[in-house]
């Protein structure tokens, strides 16, 4: 497969695509896919490694717990573990900033969680025997 010219195979009755890789996961219902400021450049292209909603958005199943994780930091964000669909993960809750990463005390709340990757990141879509189009997903790297 990484011998140069190397086309990943279909099949035309299936209408079936060539591999493609997803490396994250979709964001929770209600969160945003976005990317984590990397670079003071403009218009650099940036991952979208993290999920986020507006803090006055946050509904149940979401709960808030202790954190023991540092509290406040200099930088105006806080520390937390929420719980999303019974998983408990760490989240931070920050005011929007300026572009060097400050905050503005005045901007709109967020909270963001790290954007959970995927067990099986590369997948094939296809049509069905009905016709209905299908995605399976596979993992290409071996143990």
């Amino acid at each position: 497969m990484e011998a140069p010219g190397f086309n990943w195979p279909t099949c035309p009755q299936a209408n079936s695509s060539a591999a493609r890789f997803e490396k994250y996961e979709d964001c929770p219902s209600g969160w945003q896919a976005v990317g984590r400021s990397q670079s003071d450049r403009p218009g650099l292209s940036q991952e979208r490694n993290i999920c986020r909603i507006a803090a006055d958005r946050l509904s149940l199943p979401v709960v808030f717990k202790n954190s023991g994780l540092g509290g406040h930091h200099g930088d105006g964000s806080r520390q937390v573990q929420i719980e999303i669909d019974g998983k408990v993960v760490a989240a931070t809750i920050q005011t929007a900033g300026n572009d060097r990463g400050h905050s503005l005390g005045n901007g709109p709340t967020y909270c963001t969680i790290p954007r959970p990757m995927r067990g099986k990141p590369w997948f094939i879509e296809y049509d069905d025997a009905n016709g209905v189009r299908q995605k399976s997903w596979f993992n290409l790297n071996m143990p």
